[in-house]
């Protein structure tokens, strides 16, 4: 994403951000770079984060946190994504806080996605993997299934150095789902991944309400909702 037209999208979505809101915050490059303007604009909000990066940069920024648990229900959700299909469907969790970014988003009323021109795509899947967060031991079994239901491949995330596999906030493992010509049906692998045991989340945002999706560009910022 161009440095330009993320902060078009960025820019855009601060005018969704009301002075006492309680927001949801995704996590990835585009949310730290709304999480530093929204500083900057002087707006008072607080926030649950999706993630320990996100939570640090928060505190960094004197952005007040809160839970869940505290909080049940969020006015809006802001997040970027890693490929928006025409449905404004997507694939998300690619810096792999999958999990926690659906719980917070599926938490909000609107959930606005922030993203540049190149992430909007005609089919999910084609170029970029479907994100899965699994207990270790699941690995053989989920390989099994993923490839019986669609043919596609799992691929362990490592860290760096190739060894331990890379651990998610959850402290769980990380994969990236591959499927070699796109998904046909993003909303049935949604549910058909989570159905295998072992899985705790997979990275598809198929069936939430309220999406709204700002796309920047080279001149300007383009708003995209569900009809």
């Amino acid at each position: 994403m161009s440095v330009s037209m993320k902060l078009n999208a960025v820019t855009e979505a601060l005018k969704y951000v009301n002075d006492g809101d309680v927001i949801g915050l995704g996590s990835g490059t585009t949310v730290a770079l709304f999480m530093e303007e929204l500083s900057k604009s002087g707006k008072k909000v607080t926030c649950v984060p999706t993630s320990l990066d996100t939570l640090f940069r928060a505190s960094k920024l004197r952005i007040p946190i809160t839970t869940l648990n505290h909080v049940r229900v969020l006015e809006k959700t802001f997040d970027g994504a890693d490929q928006v299909d025409e449905r404004l469907r997507l694939i998300k969790g690619g810096g792999g806080a999958l999990t926690r970014e659906k719980v917070v988003a599926y938490s909000s009323k609107e959930l606005v996605i922030m993203v540049d021109k190149t992430k909007c795509v005609k089919k999910l899947g084609l170029g970029f993997p479907v994100p899965l967060e699994f207990i270790f031991e699941a690995l053989p079994l989920i390989q099994k299934r993923v490839d019986e239901l669609f043919g596609a491949t799992v691929v362990l995330r490592m860290g760096q150095g190739k060894l331990p596999p890379l651990i998610s906030d959850n402290g769980l493992v990380l994969g990236d789902v591959h499927f070699k010509d796109g998904l046909e049906d993003p909303n049935y692998a949604e549910e058909e991944l989570n159905k295998i045991p072992g899985v705790l989340e997979n990275g598809l945002f198929t069936k939430h309400p309220n999406v709204t999706v700002l796309v920047g560009e080279e001149k300007g910022c383009k708003t995209l909702k569900r009809p």
